[in-house]
């Protein structure tokens, strides 16, 4: 079959004088190449210009310098500081973990005299792009635009077994793209350490705005949840939000930057914005014929290949912070041993996750940088749990009921964890 390739090009050059070429390639694999000539060269130039700075993020951030230039095309002002705060905002949390001085660091080059085109119309059909992620929360999305009747596409960057396995069982068709970096940056990182894949949510909306102008459609969903605008530290004056690429202020800059300099006929959104992570599992949790496979733990997607393969089921390597969380939240829906059956281990009974389970409750240093929710919804989801008594006397629900006394306050949270339209009952231990 027919596909297309894209290769972006950063050139770094080094004190001595030395210069180095690092190639990133895009392999859009449902592409022919004809699609390209359909498409207006207006609307194709500003999203590949696009695209190539939010790809060399991950180049940047091996090479830091506030000496950037950018050749074929010139950045307004207004341009230039959408992409410091999105470098700025996006790498937080590498540099965090690099302990880096970031200030004055990042100045996109831009010219006073600059003005942007307007964005160019370009009517698509009403069907969407929905990103896949293999886990609970494009499953739930996926459902809803079943149930309400709109058309959709899924899209899954650098698919796995995994993404393919929840295609079928939601019975969506699934657009791929798959990126190979330079071997040699990819060496670099690897032998300090780094991890550069940050804000990875930013670099697929533009991707997935590429297809939608490519294979016609109107707009690009993904599945973020409320619970991402909640960060975890604050470094040299930053906020640090682990999840930032997901929060609503991301989605909102990068969606105005869409409608602003490339179309407004293309939008992205988050269907479950609206929701905390509890309240995504609630609802996830009706869907049962999912539960065996769903595959919300990050580490399955660094395993080698064969072994994804391999895995049949979903996956939880059941040391992670997201695993204790998510343990935790289907714990308060589903009984305990099916849940066990699901995970393969009771989470509660761990002594090792004991400080994971205090630092997401929220009683010990900072949230983990990971995918978790706020500490509410900890709270709620351990307090669910412990009143049907399946856990009682586990190492993980003493240390839950020390801190949290049955005449805590769990009616308030579960009044703003939970969504409004849901009948809330009373959750106070009797």
């Amino acid at each position: 079959m027919a596909h297309s390739i894209i290769e972006f090009s950063y050139r770094v050059e080094f004190q001595s004088g030395r210069i180095r070429t690092y190639t990133d390639r895009l392999f859009l694999k449902d592409v022919a190449p004809e699609l390209w000539e359909k498409a207006p060269k207006a609307i194709l130039e500003p999203t590949l210009q696009a695209l190539l700075l939010m790809i060399g993020i991950n180049y940047w951030s091996v090479f830091p310098t506030s000496n950037m230039r950018i050749e074929g095309f010139t950045l307004t002002r207004e341009q230039a500081y959408f992409w410091d705060a999105l470098y700025l905002n996006g790498l937080a949390e590498f540099f965090y973990n690099m302990q880096m001085d970031f200030r004055n660091l990042i100045a996109f080059p831009y010219d006073n005299a600059a003005t942007a085109l307007p964005p160019t119309r370009f009517k698509r059909p009403a069907r969407s792009l929905l990103l896949n992620g293999a886990g609970k929360d494009s499953i739930l999305s996926a459902e809803l635009l079943k149930a309400s009747g709109t058309p959709f596409d899924f899209f899954a960057f650098s698919p796995t077994p995994a993404h393919k396995r929840i295609a079928e069982l939601v019975g969506a068709k699934t657009i791929s793209v798959t990126r190979h970096r330079d071997p040699r940056v990819k060496a670099i990182v690897s032998l300090f350490g780094m991890s550069t894949d940050y804000p990875s949510v930013s670099t697929f909306t533009f991707v997935a705005t590429l297809l939608a102008e490519l294979l016609d459609y109107d707009s690009v969903i993904f599945s973020n949840e409320r619970s991402a605008d909640f960060g975890n530290l604050i470094y040299i004056g930053l906020p640090v939000n682990h999840q930032w690429c997901k929060s609503s202020e991301a989605e909102k800059m990068i969606n105005d930057y869409i409608q602003r300099y490339i179309t407004p006929d293309i939008s992205t959104r988050s269907l479950l914005r609206e929701y905390s992570e509890l309240e995504i599992v609630r609802r996830f949790v009706k869907y049962p014929k999912y539960l065996r496979y769903v595959t919300s733990c990050n580490a399955y997607f660094w395993l080698p290949y064969p072994t994804q393969l391999l895995s049949r089921r979903g996956y939880w390597c059941k040391k992670c912070p997201k695993c204790v969380f998510l343990f935790a939240c289907f714990a308060a829906f589903l009984p305990k041993e099916e849940l066990i059956g699901m995970f393969g281990a009771d989470l509660y009974s761990k002594k090792r996750l004991l400080q994971l389970v205090r630092r997401i409750l929220g009683t010990e240093g900072f949230k983990p940088l990971d995918c978790v929710g706020e500490p509410e919804e900890m709270i709620l989801a351990m307090h669910m749990a412990a009143k049907r008594n399946e856990y009682a006397g586990e190492l993980a629900m003493e240390l839950f009921e020390e801190y949290f006394p049955s005449s805590y306050d769990f009616d308030g949270i579960a009044r703003k964890v939970f969504h409004a339209d849901e009948d809330h009952r009373s959750l106070r231990a009797s």
